[in-house]
């Protein structure tokens, strides 16, 4: 009887503890792997997202050059658009739902003071800066029709790297510094390869759109700004 009664407790025993077990595997399990998907989410939105802005700057060198021309100012906007759809979902998507007036108010003065501040102290140390492409071209039109498009494909790009570094696990200052790197060379065809031009010109106006973003966790804010900077620096070319 006491021998039976042993083997009868034995096996509840084993089976809850076997199920505990394999209960408190389950969820870190469960955990490990959507960490990899986010890991791996994060790596393709990177790598697809520089191919975008690299290829946007080699196309108009080949025969597809044409195409381009009709098309180019979406092409940005189109292609990092549906990267950061497909593959940052709910965080890209919450970007187009925020909008702070409070952060645009200052936004707008701190681009343009930033713009302005770091275009004189690059005159002051190496002379009249290259300018940039377009400008013998641009018009009112132009500005008006395609930059606005142009301007959101630059802020989708840098938005999608910001997003994806951070669910790498960076830090949003180390994050923010690596997209202004990339975006002032992404502009070497418009000004030539200049790299104190392109650093010190870009590259801080990129880190306050970068943060302009963050505080208001919105991409209308930093595209405002954006659009108004440009505006003001070509406008005066296109009334030439």
């Amino acid at each position: 009887m006491k021998k039976g009664c042993a083997s009868e407790n034995s096996l509840p025993l084993w089976k809850g503890s076997s199920g505990d077990t394999g209960g408190s595997r389950h969820p870190l399990h469960h955990q490990k792997e959507e960490n990899m998907t986010i890991q791996k989410r994060a790596n393709a939105a990177i790598g697809l997202t520089i191919l975008v802005a690299v290829l946007f700057l080699v196309l108009p060198m080949t025969p597809l050059a044409g195409a381009m021309k009709g098309i180019g100012f979406l092409f940005n906007a189109l292609f990092a658009g549906l990267i950061g759809f497909f593959f940052l979902k709910d965080d890209f998507i919450q970007q187009f739902k925020h909008f702070k007036f409070k952060t645009l108010l200052y936004g707008i003065p701190l681009t343009i003071l930033t713009g302005v501040a770091f275009g004189l102290l690059f005159h002051m140390i190496a002379g009249k800066p290259t300018t940039n492409s377009i400008d013998s071209s641009i018009s009112l039109v132009f500005i008006l029709t395609q930059i606005p498009f142009m301007l959101m494909g630059e802020e989708l790009i840098s938005t999608n790297l910001l997003i994806a570094f951070e669910k790498k696990g960076l830090s949003f200052t180390v994050s923010s510094v690596l997209v202004a790197l990339l975006f002032a060379f992404w502009h070497v065809t418009a000004y030539g390869f200049h790299p104190l031009q392109l650093l010190l010109t870009l590259a801080p106006l990129r880190l306050v759109l970068n943060f302009l973003w963050k505080r208001s966790s919105s991409v209308w804010v930093s595209w405002i700004c954006h659009f108004l900077y440009d505006m003001i620096s070509l406008l005066p070319m296109a009334f030439k």
